[in-house]
């Protein structure tokens, strides 16, 4: 049996097991010199070989009780050594008995009637029953754990609890009779008692796998976990409660198991018998407490199977999610006044950019007028802050333009108005206007308008236009040599694109993922060309998306950037069959 529980030797239960075998083994071995020899020498040396089994087996034994009932932490090295001084000097007396008879008070050999055996006579000391009151009293002291092991848990390790005190107290009933003196012969079967002990831990063993399946490791999970554990038998009665359970509910043991869990929880919550019964119920329970906050617990219900039965009980688990809900609540009421919030800077957005558009209006018509010397001749200085002013009108009203757009697209209020125009008229004019720009910088300006693209399609040119601005108008403003290309072309009969090419400095790829985001600038542009509010880009890729298209931008640093809005086409015949 020791060499079997060698494999088990992680397990600390296992290790006073394997140290109890070999002790049984000593006390055997040596029992079988001091019967088979009929020297006294031999015998002499027999009972002080196996005295070193019998101090060592209750050591042992007792050892593994207290790791087997969860006290393996008691066995520290301190503590081990303190309880070997005695056992230690009981067998120092022993080896040196003939010097002062504490332990037998004489050693001699005598005949046994009743077998015929020369055995030998060795009446007890007064330092024997020092040793015994020890030995009975560590053994009574493991008895006590695994008592109170039996009381405490389930039916299976209960099981398991009484294999482990009938293997003990066998061995130990046996050498009380011995030392009464009612057995008819004066052979001591102590040793023959332990080794059939050891036999009912062998079969302990392969029937309830004790060093497979230990309440040590059933209390490392049970215990240790933080969520509530109630454990259920077949009638719904509760069986045993982990910590946090008793913790939460404020709740004893010993008063609460046997009893039915609606009768227990009650106070709190009722779950109907036929959920406490279904594998994998589950539902959301709130604790109100006169004087303490709301909680909030999610309670699970996990059926227990074995391969004898269909179901051994029920586990009813409750995780507290009180903290999680009060998240929950938080998050909603970010996300209310984000709504709001948003809602009311789209509002402020499109009263202000209607307020402005008026003054900034009667501005660029008074311009116009005193530019055409309606007030009067204007001497060139005069023409040219005119210029100046009315070209900072324009730029203010392009922001107000985007600002109104922007608000539009946030509050869902903008629509498209789809009609019939044609691309190469409508498009190739808004390049042609732009091309200026780019000669004022010495930039090249191509348009290509493919065969492809036909004459006439379906959408509203007003936004299209605005996004071809969008997109030339950047490529221009951050492109100081080489030149743009714009390319319009119809690459399959259902999709169309608008592609702009330059040959500027690039966009880094951190960057790339913040171009079409609203108000968002790229950092490493100079700010004599980060004019705006950085909306052009994002309300250009929101337009596409109304229009059921995507934009795309691939960039080299160093290269240039190249922009491509694909749309899907839709022909003045379409239209026509559609209506």
């Amino acid at each position: 049996m020791g060499a079997y529980a060698l494999r088990f030797r992680r397990n600390h239960v296992a290790v006073p097991f394997i140290a109890m075998c070999f002790f049984a083994s000593l006390w055997a071995l040596g029992y079988i010199f001091e019967l088979a020899s009929t020297d006294l020498t031999i015998k002499l040396w027999g009972v002080k070989a196996e005295y070193i089994g019998v101090i060592g087996v209750p050591l042992s034994w007792t050892a593994f009780a207290l790791a087997y009932s969860g006290r393996a932490n008691w066995l520290t090295k301190r503590n081990i050594l303190l309880a070997l001084i005695f056992p230690v000097m009981t067998y120092i007396v022993i080896l040196t008995n003939e010097v002062h008879s504490w332990f037998f008070t004489h050693v001699g050999l005598q005949t046994d009637e009743s077998t015929g055996l020369i055995l030998i006579d060795n009446p007890l000391g007064w330092w024997f029953w020092l040793h015994a009151l020890y030995i009975y009293g560590i053994l009574v002291i493991g008895t006590y754990f695994l008592l109170r092991e039996y009381l405490e848990r389930r039916d299976i390790y209960r099981s398991q609890i009484v294999v482990n005190i009938a293997a003990i107290l066998l061995p130990w009933i046996s050498n009380g009779i011995v030392l009464a003196g009612l057995l008819p012969t004066r052979i001591d079967i102590t040793s023959v008692m332990f080794c059939i002990s050891i036999l009912i831990l062998g079969w302990g063993f392969f029937r309830y796998h004790l060093l497979d399946i230990v309440p040590v490791a059933h209390r490392a999970v049970f215990e240790s976990i933080s969520d509530a554990v109630i454990v259920l038998d077949q009638n719904l009665r509760i069986v045993e409660l982990n910590p946090a359970a008793q913790k939460l509910f404020s709740l004893k043991p010993n008063k609460e198991i046997g009893r039915s869990f609606q009768e227990v929880f009650s106070p709190w919550f009722y779950i109907n018998e036929s959920a406490l019964q279904t594998h994998g119920f589950h539902r959301e329970v709130i604790l109100e407490e006169d004087g303490l906050p709301l909680r909030w617990l999610h309670l699970f219900v996990s059926a227990l199977r074995s391969a004898s039965s269909q179901h051994d009980g029920y586990i009813v688990t409750l995780r507290d999610v009180t903290s999680l809900k009060e998240n929950e609540a938080a998050l909603a009421v970010a996300r209310d006044e984000a709504m709001q919030a948003n809602s009311f800077k789209s509002q402020l957005l499109a009263n202000v950019s209607h307020e402005l558009r008026t003054p900034l209006g009667i501005i660029l018509g008074y311009t116009d007028l005193i530019a055409r010397k309606s007030y009067g001749d204007l001497t060139e200085k005069q023409i040219n802050i005119l210029g100046r002013i009315r070209d900072s009108t324009q730029y203010l009203d392009g922001l107000v333009s985007e600002l109104l757009d922007q608000a539009q697209l946030d509050s869902g209020k903008l629509n498209l108005s789809e009609r019939p125009f044609e691309p190469r008229e409508a498009l190739g004019a808004t390049c042609n206007q732009l091309s200026v720009l780019a000669e004022a910088k010495n930039l090249t300006f191509n348009t290509v308008i493919a065969d492809s693209m036909p004459v006439s399609i379906v959408g509203d040119s007003q936004r299209l236009k605005q996004i071809l601005v969008n997109l030339i108008s950047n490529a221009i403003k951050f492109t100081e040599t080489g030149g743009i290309m714009v390319e319009i072309a119809a690459p399959s009969k259902t999709e169309w694109i608008m592609k702009v090419a330059d040959t500027g400095p690039g966009i880094s790829p951190e960057s790339l993922n913040i171009v079409f985001e609203p108000f968002k600038q790229l950092a490493d542009a100079h700010k004599t060309i980060r004019k705006g509010y950085g909306l052009g880009l994002s309300i250009s890729k929101q337009l596409v998306r109304l229009m059921n298209g995507s934009i795309t931008v691939e960039s080299t640093v160093g290269k240039g950037t190249t922009f491509t809005v694909i749309l899907p086409l839709k022909t003045t015949t379409e239209k026509a069959h559609d209506q």
